[in-house]
């Protein structure tokens, strides 16, 4: 019951209103475990795409930047007890983990299972990530997430048994060597598109 009203509340933070102003900074203070919550909430936006009255997909996605990798790393740490003398070990794992790229975990569902596929060469879905001059990149790398899904569901209560996981990577640099991001950089916008129609995941930054 508890992950169903987090869902909800993720769900309507993700439709209600401008999204929260993030940065990409390491944060400060650091985030601790009982402040995951809070993060899991400012780093994640949901979007919804009906085609001929059918839900043709259905995704959440969680920006894994620094702010929120302190936080998870505080909850994993504490969730798994470890101990003192190996949580800087863990920590700097999944702090750096993905780190040298834009990573997402990313939940979709499809009314058609067919449909909800992004690895394949018959995906019909195209993703990019793009800034707000219209620059993108597309993904380094798409991921299914099968294993540990008890882990995503504690981790990132939209996941469900109806949803499918994937951990999404796009590189930090357009094809050029620019960097996809600079300092007069105003959002980051995750885009799905494709014949059914398009979606996008918006981050407005500091």
């Amino acid at each position: 019951m508890k992950r169903l009203a987090l869902a909800a509340a993720l769900f309507f933070v993700g439709c209600a209103g401008a999204p929260p102003r993030v940065s990409l900074g390491d944060p400060s203070p650091t985030p601790t475990a009982k402040d995951y919550v809070d993060q899991l909430k400012k780093w994640t936006r949901h979007a919804n795409l009906r085609s001929d009255f059918d839900a043709a997909l259905d995704v959440d996605a969680t920006l894994r930047a620094p702010e929120f990798r302190y936080a998870y790393a505080a909850k994993y740490i504490e969730l798994y007890r470890i101990g003192e003398e190996n949580q800087a070990r863990v920590r700097g794992e999944i702090l750096t983990d993905g780190a040298d790229s834009y990573e997402f975990h990313v939940e979709t569902a499809t009314h058609d299972y067919a449909l909800n596929d992004l690895t394949s060469t018959k995906s019909i879905w195209r993703l990019t990530l793009a800034d707000d001059q219209g620059h993108e990149v597309t993904p380094a790398s798409v991921t299914s997430v099968k294993e540990r899904r008890q882990l995503d569901m504690e981790f990132y209560p939209y996941a469900s048994i109806f949803s499918r996981g994937w951990v999404i990577r796009f590189p930090r640099a357009r094809a050029d060597g620019t960097p996809l991001v600079g300092g007069d950089t105003k959002t980051l916008t995750f885009r799905f598109a494709g014949p059914q129609g398009s979606v996008d995941l918006l981050w407005v930054l500091k």
